[in-house]
């Protein structure tokens, strides 16, 4: 019998996760995963990750798991910020294969926040707990095997300031699929424009599940990097067949303000949903669609 796929949200809020306080959307920081039988793949590691890395202690789903591999987007702390939780560096001898996958930058910027006096190297919390910790370097453009998936990354547009103060990130996304199987594009922090549609629509081709940053209500609030529910809505109604779920939400936007823009954008629109922590989907092989499940 074929491993279940599980695709879960562990962290959608965006930059910062305290306010608003105990959202039902999203407390933390950038934080979903991809399951199939012993191969994890994450996607950003924000303080959800300290959740995901519970969940794999607590949930029998998550026992048979030896390999994970992190999918960093870009250098910015809060997409990083969670590997100090994670329960792996904290268990003895749990036998963990673990492998950071990031541009240059990102890495060297993880290798940073945690050196000596500011942390513990990572490779120093991995001994005697992981069976082995690994970096590699990531272009925009590549293609290559994770176990039993297919990665393919491509070029985002993600900056901090605004006007000729702007400093760009090297900063991707990812598409991930198998051979009769799912196929999940990740592309946040992202802001949209008329030059990045083709390669947006060239990563969600025939998709079934689309994270899509959503920071801002509306197109016309589009800035530093980042993107809109709005323009989720366009996504969902160009792609029918793929769920499409607007995450990374503005750190201070309530779940009120969240649920009327998707109310306002994503009217009629059944394949749009929020990122809501918590959740889990389930792939059916059957209907080539994920499922939420009552998790």
């Amino acid at each position: 019998m074929k491993p279940r796929i599980y695709f879960d949200v562990w962290g959608s809020r965006g930059s910062r996760n305290l306010v608003p306080p105990f959202s039902r959307i999203g407390n933390r920081t950038s934080c979903y995963s991809l399951l199939r039988g012993p191969d994890l793949l994450v996607l950003d590691a924000g303080l959800g990750l300290a959740a995901l890395a519970h969940a794999m202690a607590a949930e029998k789903r998550f026992r048979g798991v030896r390999s994970v591999h992190v999918l960093v987007s870009h250098a910015h702390m809060d997409h990083w910020e969670g590997l100090k939780d994670a329960e792996w560096f904290w268990s003895r001898n749990n036998r963990l294969d673990v492998t950071l996958h990031g541009t240059d930058q990102a890495l060297k910027a993880i290798r940073s926040g945690y050196a000596h006096p500011l942390y513990v190297p990572l490779e120093r919390l991995a001994e005697g707990k992981l069976r082995r910790l690994r970096s590699r370097s990531l272009k925009a453009g590549a293609r290559l095997r994770l176990g039993p998936w297919s990665l393919e990354t491509c070029a985002l547009n993600h900056y901090s300031g605004a006007g000729r103060r702007r400093l760009f990130l090297s900063t991707v996304g990812y598409r991930i699929s198998a051979n009769g199987g799912p196929a999940v594009a990740y592309l946040s922090d992202h802001e949209p424009t008329s030059a990045t549609r083709e390669t947006e629509r060239r990563m969600t081709r025939d998709g079934h599940l689309v994270v899509l940053d959503a920071h801002f209500p509306d197109i016309a609030h589009h800035a530093f990097g980042h993107g809109s529910q709005e323009h989720a809505a366009r996504v969902a109604r160009e792609s029918p067949g793929a769920l499409v779920l607007a995450g990374h939400h503005g750190p201070v936007r309530s779940d009120a303000e969240i649920e009327a823009s998707r109310r306002k954008h994503g009217r009629g629109l059944r394949n749009l949903e929020l990122a809501v922590e918590g959740r889990t989907y389930l792939w059916d092989a059957a209907r080539s669609a994920f499922a939420r499940t009552g998790r």
